[in-house]
């Protein structure tokens, strides 16, 4: 019950923190993508309204080149006849109306080509004064190409031009806490559209400009053209979604901004913040901003006169309370999704928790099966824990247990008996102690009968057959001795092709070599490696007797010794035999692994084989293919007399990286 409580509650932890993750990174997303999708949405108004304030100055421009078309004005200059330019009074606008063919205008100058004022259409009196101070005027005259760009102008300029146009200019300022400090109590100058069309007579010299200019102080036309353009008058719970300003330094001159009393919020002032980065700075603006009465996502940009001065602003605003509603919308739909799918999660959490710990109480009871002895258990079909590869594992591992279980008792069995060999052997090993005296005494006088012997004597060659047979028993004895004799455990400097020899002596005049055909290609001045003899001999002899095995009383044993281009000695031991199973290879060092019929091996002495090498800081490696033949490649450190205790080391770890 506790690992079930804990899978609970470890599925709960999970779920939650996944839940919670998803929720903040969801909200978070959605917050960006809506602030950066309003944002560009409100750049793209910023550039429309841009669009719209040019077209209003370009259309200024075309109205003066028209007007030049139509009346008599280089006559008009050349004849000092201002009587034919009686018809302008007509162009001249009364409030901020526009006419059908948009040609209404608040003020229209004509000067001459240095700038004198011949004739004011909506002030007549007011002339022959000079306006080069007029930007736009003196450039069209000096560069004699059409000109506009807005402009400030105080009120008594203004009032010059058109005296009706005095209280437009005039417009009281609304300051709030945020808004820029402005100690002025009202607005004294007004920003004009001014464009000016140079006049020509037909010899194409210049005899002055036709001037003319819309004040935009309460002229709302730009403004709503912009705001019915971008924003098609939508509105969001009775209010209008998007608004349109301009400002002339940080005042609002021309706006459809609305205040609590349903009055447009001209003479309001935008936040220093604002001021100081479009005005002060000459950048653009785009934010979160409170205007008048409310939070609108805005975008402000600079104006410039003609001298690329800036002297005011233009301004988009989208109302941000509609993107907030979307966005806590969204917001709680997607938090309600997350919260149901953490519900739905936990209870699949808490299905498969129980449906482990089901099956986790049907392996405990198998593993108990195991343990109290019962070797042969076997998860069947219908018991299955619902794991297949851990049924499959655990199957495998029972019966692995039995195998293993029954090779242990035939391996003591062998045991026992290798014990009554062992004790057999040192019987034998005395036996041949004292046979060897005996043939040594055969030998001595056999060899002095064949002395005295004549050189013609038929019994000579029975003598010399005595000797031969007599050495070759004293060889067999010996070799005996010597594979019985106690090993030193001595590590010393040996030849490898000697040890080899020697070991190779011992077996191949044994009736299991007869049919076997042994060559061997021993490589000359190879170095010495440091080892102990008698544990080597066993290695030799071991692998020399599973060879001949392998190969049932025919074949080839082919043994090869040769110098590494690491400088380690190399042992090559091949054999013609069945070969052995891929998927035994891995397995054949394993302690009672063997590949032998009952009875005819105890598996242990690839395994003794094995350590005897690792004991010698060597490596022994197995290549076999089956139906071919098996190879054991041994390889051992070479031995130069001051080696330092770690050289060896150094040697196996670099032929381990070839081999592997």
């Amino acid at each position: 019950m506790r690992l079930q409580s804990r899978l609970v509650i470890g599925f709960l932890i999970a779920t939650c923190l996944t839940g919670a993750v998803a929720t903040l990174v969801g909200i978070t997303t959605i917050n960006k993508n809506t602030i950066d999708e309003v944002q560009r949405k409100v750049q793209q108004d910023i550039n429309t309204a841009e669009l719209v304030y040019r077209h209003n100055l370009e259309r200024l421009e075309y109205q003066l080149q028209f007007i030049s078309l139509r009346t008599p004005i280089q006559d008009a200059i050349l004849r000092n006849d201002l009587g034919a330019l009686e018809d302008l009074k007509a162009l001249i606008r009364i409030g901020t109306g526009q006419s059908e063919d948009h040609m209404a205008l608040d003020m229209l100058t004509l000067v001459d080509a240095n700038g004198r004022v011949i004739h004011r259409v909506a002030n007549p009196d007011a002339k022959d004064d000079q306006i080069l101070w007029d930007s736009v005027v003196r450039r069209c005259l000096f560069e004699k190409k059409p000109k506009s760009a807005p402009e400030i102008m105080s009120v008594d300029v203004i009032r010059a031009q058109n005296p009706n146009l005095y209280n437009r200019v005039l417009i009281p300022i609304v300051k709030t806490p945020q808004s820029v400090v402005i100690r002025e109590s009202q607005l004294t100058d007004g920003m004009v559209l001014r464009a000016a069309y140079p006049i020509f007579d037909k010899q194409g010299n210049l005899l002055g400009a036709l001037v003319g200019g819309i004040l935009l102080n309460r002229d709302y036309a730009i403004v709503d053209t912009i705001k019915e353009t971008v924003y098609h008058d939508e509105r969001y719970r009775g209010r209008d979604m998007g608004f349109a300003t301009i400002f002339l330094g940080g005042v609002r001159i021309s706006t459809n901004v609305m205040t609590l009393d349903e009055k447009r919020a001209v003479g309001t002032i935008v936040s220093k913040e604002v001021y100081d980065q479009v005005i002060g700075e000459g950048r653009d603006w785009i934010g979160r901003a409170f205007v008048v009465n409310d939070w609108y996502i805005s975008s402000y940009t600079p104006i410039r006169d003609i001298e690329n001065h800036i002297i005011g602003m233009l301004y988009t605003g989208i109302l941000e309370a509609k993107y907030r509603d979307m966005t806590l919308q969204t917001t709680w739909i997607f938090f309600g999704i997350t919260t149901l799918g953490m519900v739905v999660a936990f209870f699949i959490s808490f299905s498969l928790g129980h449906g482990i710990i089901r099956r986790i109480r049907i392996l405990k009871g198998a593993t108990e099966a195991i343990s109290s002895g019962n070797l042969e258990y076997q998860l069947p079909p219908g018991r299955s824990s619902g794991f297949d590869m851990l049924d499959e594992a655990f199957n495998n591992m029972a019966k692995s247990l039995k195998d293993r279980d029954d090779r242990l008792q035939k391996a003591f069995q062998r045991i026992t008996r290798t014990e009554r060999l062992a004790s057999l052997g040192q019987m034998a090993a005395g036996v041949a102690h004292e046979i060897n005296n005996p043939l040594g005494g055969i030998l001595l006088y056999s060899n002095l009968v064949l002395e005295e012997m004549e050189e013609d004597n038929i019994v000579r060659a029975n003598i010399e057959k005595i000797i031969y047979q007599t050495n070759r028993c004293k060889k067999i004895v010996q070799n005996l001795l010597d594979f019985a004799r106690t090993p030193s455990g001595d590590m010393v400097p040996l030849d490898i092709n000697n040890v080899i020899m020697m070991s190779l002596n011992l077996v191949k005049d044994q009736s299991m070599f007869l049919g076997i055909r042994v060559e061997t290609t021993l490589a000359a001045n190879l170095p010495q490696v440091r080892g102990d003899l008698s544990r080597l001999e066993e290695v030799f002899l071991n692998l020399f007797i599973n060879a001949a095995d392998a190969m049932n009383d025919h074949g080839a044993l082919r043994i090869t010794t040769r110098l590494s281009s690491t400088n380690t000695v190399k042992v090559y031991i091949a054999d013609t035999g069945k070969g052995i199973d891929k998927a035994y290879l891995p397995h054949i060092f394993e302690p009672f692994f063997t590949t032998k019929d009952p009875g005819q091996g105890t598996g242990l002495g690839l395994s003794i084989t094995y350590g005897i090498i690792q004991k010698h800081n060597g490596l022994i490696d197995v290549e076999s293919e089956p139906g071919i033949g098996t190879t054991f490649i041994i390889t051992f450190p070479p031995y130069f007399g001051s080696e330092e205790p770690n050289e060896a080391d150094k040697y196996r770890e670099a032929e381990g990286a070839n081999i592997g």
